[in-house]
């Protein structure tokens, strides 16, 4: 299954940043028609000072031939929304607004 990530490190321990990620308002991933199935994740890496905040979308694609013509195009959609959600996060750890 292709799928694509983005990472920021947040200034905050793995489990805050983890109840602040799921804080966040939730944004409706777009995705391109031929995208079958699609599931997001979070997973956070102890840092120095903080957290490495990473946001993977996996997904599968069909038919074989759109999805084979498609792979570049798609994984550039996905992953700039992937890169968008974890800029949020990082911007909202920050901010000191996230109720910890």
């Amino acid at each position: 299954m292709p799928q694509v990530s983005a990472d920021a490190h947040v200034p905050l321990g793995p489990d805050a940043a983890s109840a602040l990620a799921e804080s966040l308002p939730p944004t409706p991933l777009r995705v391109p028609p031929h995208v079958r199935s699609l599931h997001a994740s979070w997973r956070f890496r102890p840092e120095p000072e903080g957290a490495l905040a990473i946001h993977t979308i996996a997904y599968a694609a069909g038919p074989a031939w759109l999805a084979t013509l498609a792979h570049e195009p798609t994984q550039w959609v996905l992953r700039r929304q992937a890169t968008r959600r974890v800029e949020q996060l990082a911007a909202a750890a920050r901010s000191g607004g996230w109720g910890a």
